[in-house]
């Protein structure tokens, strides 16, 4: 069933990432392959585990089978994927935009492909979700990945400024669903449960033997690779989309605009008397976005701290943000009269603050 979208009501521009496209979580990944255990005319299906995918008929052996394998393999795991059916004469972009009015449940995107796929498939899907607010996850094992050449998928995507594109590079078939899995698993959003992609384990995946030379040059084309630290720990790195954005702040932008979206779309659709056009009436949505926010600093992708950015209204730069926010509506009698009488709500501003984290750490010793 077709539906017409809350933005044409309610819209949510983030300086850093487009209004977001409402869905309950931000926590299933969609596996799109070649196979045909499932009707073109259905499209997709959705999967929590993999002995449901045998019972559908899928085999071991297919390539969508082998990369939700590493998927739900990620700890914590997800709860869910969805598979989709990728045509024969069909292209990557219409089965993804076909899965899409399917089921829009999910968040990111892996092809799976028992040959990969072209640079030119590559950078037409990531071009193609960079629209629809998702994320691409790819992997690649092209030695010149390794090489200062700028033709391989990696120099080619980032080049193109893509934040919505996260590149592995690893000799491990299908090892980026592994990543999408534990992206997808990690974020339940439960307090505290906000993560980043650096560091961690991709079950699974076999690390790669890279030497400095080698992921110095990874690390310029903003791919991201699964090596071994100190003979002990195996880790990916860096946990960067392909312009360089840390992913976890660009997954949490998007379900923060997505709280403040459907937060503002039940004022206006649950309030069973009209919303009057006066400053309380606009505090409603000054509220809601307070909830979505608060949300946000419950996962701990908002913290407290000093606003360093341009005044707000209300808000100086050098002002103690002690909620790790704050969220404000222009006065009523400042609105031109053509807003009144059009019913449109004086902007609403949000200012935050994240949290950031910690990917390295500098500890000096002193011994007498």
């Amino acid at each position: 069933m077709s539906y017409l979208k809350i933005d044409d009501i309610v819209n949510v521009v983030v300086s850093t990432a487009g209004a977001a496209t409402p869905r309950d979580g931000f926590n299933i990944g969609l596996i799109v392959g070649k196979s045909t255990h499932i009707e073109a005319a259905e499209r997709c299906r959705v999967y929590s585990g993999l002995e449901a995918m045998l019972d559908d008929g899928f085999a071991v052996t297919d390539p969508e089978y082998k990369a939700a394998t590493l998927y739900f393999a990620a700890d914590p795991a997800p709860s869910k994927v969805v598979i989709g059916v990728c045509g024969a004469e069909e292209s990557w972009v219409d089965a993804i935009t076909a899965c899409k009015a399917a089921n829009n449940s999910w968040y990111a995107v892996y092809c799976a492909a028992a040959d990969g796929l072209s640079t030119a498939e590559h950078q037409a899907v990531a071009t193609y979700l960079e629209t629809i607010v998702a994320a691409y996850f790819y992997d690649d094992d092209d030695d010149a990945d390794l090489t200062n050449v700028e033709t391989d998928v990696f120099s080619v995507i980032k080049k193109l400024s893509l934040k919505r594109s996260f590149g592995l590079f690893s000799k491990t078939a299908y090892a980026a669903a592994a990543a999408m899995g534990f992206a997808m698993g990690a974020n339940d959003g439960t307090a505290g449960s906000a993560y980043t992609m650096a560091y961690k384990s991709l079950a699974g995946v076999t690390p790669d033997d890279l030497s400095e030379t080698q992921v110095a040059i990874l690390q310029g084309k903003n791919a991201n690779y699964y090596v071994v630290r100190g003979g002990t720990y195996n880790v990916l790195e860096k946990g960067v989309t392909a312009n360089g954005t840390w992913f976890d702040e660009m997954i949490g932008l998007d379900q923060l605009a997505n709280d403040i979206q459907i937060g503002c779309m039940d004022v206006l659709a649950k309030t069973k008397t009209k919303i009057p056009y006066t400053d309380a009436g606009a505090l409603n949505f000054v509220l809601a976005c307070n909830e979505a926010c608060d949300g946000a600093v419950s996962r701990g992708f908002l913290a407290p701290g000093i606003w360093e950015g341009n005044s707000v209204l209300d808000l100086e730069k050098g002002d103690t943000l002690d909620a790790g926010y704050m969220c404000q509506a222009e006065p009523v009698a400042d609105q031109p009269s053509a807003n009144k009488a059009l019913r449109i709500c004086p902007p609403i501003y949000v200012c935050a603050i994240l949290a950031g984290a910690i990917h390295s750490v500098v500890i000096k010793v002193f011994v007498v």
